[in-house]
């Protein structure tokens, strides 16, 4: 049975006892409860119990929308909480209150979703079901803490937008300069200059699309590689040699400091993405006579790689928002050199993905420093005869 189905099933239970109680008093010539008559669960040690456990924030409301019983998790949710008050006055919130006796005055039970103030303000999914209760009626009121999940739907819409537009910009582009090759008298210089345009266009869409489907990849398969080990001083300085081409055109001086067994679980694919899209992001970024220096060492038992620039350095207001989605400090310049505003999101999504870290520090016109750390592990094992296989050793501690 699922947790919902169970807790319905309680839900139930409760309230199926406590209208035999209502029942039973009836015949024995008891005055029937007024709407307003309290209706905490009966003294039965089980029901009581099973109200008490419900797993999610429970709270019992009498026929005048008010507080009757709280279980232990409302009362954690909500330690301000108080049995004998109004919903108006123990949750301070005029439409829960108004939706809560409506749901009492029609008997028709209620869902919606509900910002509070509880540290902070955040998101509640209520539902408010009544019952009867004699000539009365009563109401449970749950309410679930979903503000990581609306956060996270409105970060997918917000992300399925962006990549509508990213995608769409090139495509534009492309379609436009296409549409203009077809001219049969274009002079050959403008027509080399669309088709070079052409291909840049392309290639872009291509490291686009290719960041999308990795950073997809990423978030369905959480978790350490299992097996996996990658030497990041290794790669730090493959990656110097691979951009030292952009590097000198872009007059930007990139250098490694990087010793040989700095081993973590990342996978090759992973470490060269770190340690490349942070290289990258200097030698495109840091300007003409600036030096990037890639560093790599051990710290504590954590193995962490440096990209420090002494460039343009980043606006301030730019800096605490370089990790999102396709957040660009410049946005036409990261374009014309063919940035898709990924890179450092995927970055730290790997660094999270290990438990590891991804900061930076920034200022303008004094270069930019930005950090990953990544819990450092024991280099592979070889199979030998009667030894431990491949990828067995664990992460040190």
């Amino acid at each position: 049975m699922s947790a919902l189905a169970w807790v319905i099933a309680v839900l139930a239970v409760i309230v199926a006892a406590l209208a035999l109680v209502a029942v039973r008093r009836a015949r024995e010539g008891e005055a029937p409860h007024p709407p307003v008559a309290p209706v905490a669960p009966p003294g039965d040690g089980v029901l009581a119990a099973a109200f008490d456990a419900l797993p999610m924030t429970a709270v019992l409301l009498g026929g005048g929308a008010e507080v009757e019983r709280l279980n232990p998790a409302a009362l954690a949710a909500f330690p301000f909480l108080r049995t004998g008050v109004g919903v108006l006055e123990a949750f301070g919130d005029h439409m829960l209150s108004a939706r809560v006796r409506d749901a009492l005055a029609t008997g028709s039970g209620d869902d919606f979703d509900l910002k509070l103030f509880v540290e902070g303000r955040r998101t509640f999914r209520v539902q408010v079901v009544p019952f009867a209760i004699g000539d009365g009626r009563a109401a449970v009121l749950t309410l679930q803490d979903a503000t990581e999940a609306v956060a996270y739907q409105d970060l997918r819409a917000q992300f399925v937008a962006n990549v509508s537009h990213e995608l769409r910009t090139p495509l534009t582009g492309l379609r436009g300069m296409l549409e203009a090759l077809e001219d049969p008298d274009m002079p050959p210089g403008t027509r080399a200059d669309f088709v070079g345009r052409c291909r840049f266009e392309t290639e872009r869409l291509e490291a686009l699309i290719d960041d999308i489907l990795f950073l997809s990849e990423l978030e369905a398969a959480q978790g350490d590689p299992a097996g996996e080990r990658s030497d990041m001083g290794t790669i730090a300085r493959a990656v110097a040699a691979e951009l030292s081409g952009e590097a000198g055109e872009q007059g930007v001086r990139l250098d490694a400091e990087a010793g040989d067994g700095m081993w973590t679980g990342l996978t090759e694919r992973m470490a060269h993405t770190v340690v490349g899209n942070l290289a990258q992001n200097a030698v495109r970024y840091a300007g003409a006579g600036a030096t990037a220096v890639i560093r790599v060492r051990r710290v504590g038992r954590e193995i962490e790689v440096e990209v420090q620039d002494d460039g343009l350095g980043i606006p301030e207001k730019d800096v605490p928002h370089v990790f999102e989605r396709f957040y660009r400090a410049d946005p036409s310049r990261s374009r014309r050199l063919g940035g898709t505003g990924l890179g450092l999101s995927i970055v730290k999504h790997i660094a999270d993905r290990l438990d590891g870290s991804a900061s930076i520090t920034s200022r303008e016109g004094f270069g930019t420093i930005v950090t990953v750390r990544i819990p450092a592990t024991g280099p592979p094992v070889t199979d030998v005869p009667g030894g431990p296989g491949r990828g067995s050793t664990a992460r040190l501690r």
